[in-house]
């Protein structure tokens, strides 16, 4: 397996080219070697692409917030004054998205900021020609492309960049058909001349993460184009399945742990390291002030994204990815409760620290309330904000899910209810007898939790739209994608809004 320092020589490399950047240099020289000198050698290939790969650092803050917080698996409730925020958290729950709230920018910067990444790194290789170079422009591609399937995802009708040195000031829109089409033939025309090798390009694109992307857009074809793909997706799946280069983990929580880079699940991660490689804060953003002491982090948790309990409760007790949540009394590093001196009188529990499943209210809810996302595993000394977790973004275990719904789909029960229970079994709980489309959704809710998917997979089977805990029913279905924020529609003469916004 490719280690996590291994991945850490590209980000080496790029530091010594930062670093030679950062110097005093005459400018028509830096101009010559980057442009048409620095590149050639394989280091120097590395050392360009990390940029393209160390521009995740905002993933969390970005779409994965934008797919739990709008979906019924995660809430940011109100706690006293804490989480307020003029009411934008709470109405990005009930669905009443605002294109002046912060969070219709929270995918849109991070995800073009990763295709200007791209786009300026394969000018600069076009640019440099070798062999080494142009194999790389291919892999990148590819990893344009998993930016631009999020932003077709979350916000349909997007401007396409490919271009740096050509690129239009003021782009305006692509239709989400015309998106789609970019991903699907850009990943298709490059697939067959990347690695396949997975002991080496751990945490880079190859062959089985170009299948996988492809099988979650096809997955979502019918979404994005009003045509289902599901041939498509059994071919994509299958390709990795077969490939035989993955495996489910004996332990679920191998996939989430501090040390997850050895996980036989890991197809495509982005790389987290509290040092090297920023910006993977669950950790922060779900535990209590207090669970520092439990944990010895170096910075106080925030108090903030907790689970709903209808989305708690879908798990059964015996159900082994029930730990995904944190719930119950608290306590310190050494046994001792952990006691919340701020906690509201009301509080049953009182002050010792107590996470409870249900939650009061969205913009009223008690300090302690709410059960905590505890999937990732939270490092004893480590940085709440910046976790050595990698992230799967995407993982085996889901590939089988996504095969199997695709044969539901086609009516093809069998096939894909024997791959539901080997996921089932590994959970620890009964296989089912017969499986349905409602039964697909909660177990794909059980076994993705937390990963960014579930607004998605809400979307695709018709329930976004619905009723749920502290959110009506959506009176227009227009909040399937979000709105573009104000401030990019007003730096942008040339973007239109998404329709109902």
């Amino acid at each position: 397996m490719y280690k996590k320092d291994n991945y850490y020589r590209f980000f080496i490399g790029l530091s010594a080219v930062a670093i030679l950047i950062g110097c005093d240099l005459d400018e028509e020289v830096y101009t010559e070697i980057i442009s048409s000198e620095f590149g050639k050698t394989g280091e120097e290939v590395s050392a360009l692409v990390g940029a393209a790969y160390s521009s995740y650092g905002g993933w969390i803050g970005g779409p994965w917030v934008t797919n739990v917080v709008s979906s019924d698996e995660g809430i940011v409730p109100t706690r006293g004054t804490d989480w307020a925020e003029n009411g934008q958290w709470a109405r990005m729950h009930e669905h009443d998205f605002n294109a002046e709230d912060f969070y219709a920018n929270f995918s849109w910067n991070p995800l073009y900021s990763g295709i200007n990444n791209v786009n300026r790194i394969i000018f600069q290789l076009e640019e440099t020609g070798t062999n080494a170079a142009l194999q790389t422009v291919k892999e990148l591609r590819v990893l344009r492309a998993i930016n631009y399937y999020y932003l077709m995802d979350i916000y349909g009708n997007v401007p396409l960049v490919t271009s740096f040195a050509d690129a239009e000031e003021n782009p305006s829109n692509n239709s989400r058909a015309e998106i789609y089409a970019f991903v699907t033939s850009e990943v298709e025309a490059v697939i067959n001349d990347l690695p396949e090798d997975v002991s080496s390009t751990y945490g880079k694109i190859n062959k089985w993460v170009a299948h996988a992307l492809l099988s979650k857009v096809y997955l979502n074809a019918e979404v994005y184009t009003g045509k289902a793909q599901w041939e498509k997706v059994i071919e994509n799946t299958d390709a990795i399945i077969n490939s035989g280069n993955y495996d489910l983990a004996i332990d679920f929580f191998d996939n989430f742990s501090i040390s997850n880079e050895g996980s036989p699940e890991n197809i495509f991660v982005f790389v987290y390291d509290r040092v090297f490689s920023k910006g993977m804060s669950v950790a922060v953003r779900t535990l209590h002030y207090e669970s520092q002491k439990t944990y010895n982090f170096n910075a106080q948790p925030w108090n903030g994204y907790s689970s709903l309990s209808d989305f708690y409760n879908k798990f059964d007790d015996d159900d082994v990815r029930k730990n995904s949540f944190v719930v119950g009394p608290q306590f310190d590093s050494s046994g001792n409760p952990l006691i919340d001196a701020s906690a509201e009188p009301s509080d049953p529990d009182g002050q010792p620290v107590t996470f409870t499943p249900q939650i009061t209210g969205l913009r009223d809810a008690l300090r302690q309330e709410g059960a905590r996302i505890g999937k990732f595993e939270f490092e004893l000394g480590g940085d709440p904000a910046n976790m050595n977790n990698d992230f799967p973004l995407f993982r085996y275990g889901d590939i089988l899910l996504t095969k199997a719904e695709a044969e539901l789909r086609l009516s093809n029960i069998g096939a894909a209810l024997f791959i539901v229970n080997m996921i089932r079994n590994r959970a620890g709980v009964p296989p089912l007898a017969t499986l349905t489309l409602e039964d697909m959704l909660d177990e794909r809710g059980r076994e993705t939790a937390f990963e960014g998917y579930r607004r998605q997979d809400q979307i695709r089977f018709g329930t976004f739209n619905d009723a749920w805990q502290f959110k009506s029913a959506d009176p227009s279905n227009h909040v399937n994608i979000f709105p573009i924020a104000r401030r990019q529609l007003e730096a942008n003469p040339n973007l239109k809004q998404n329709p109902g916004y």
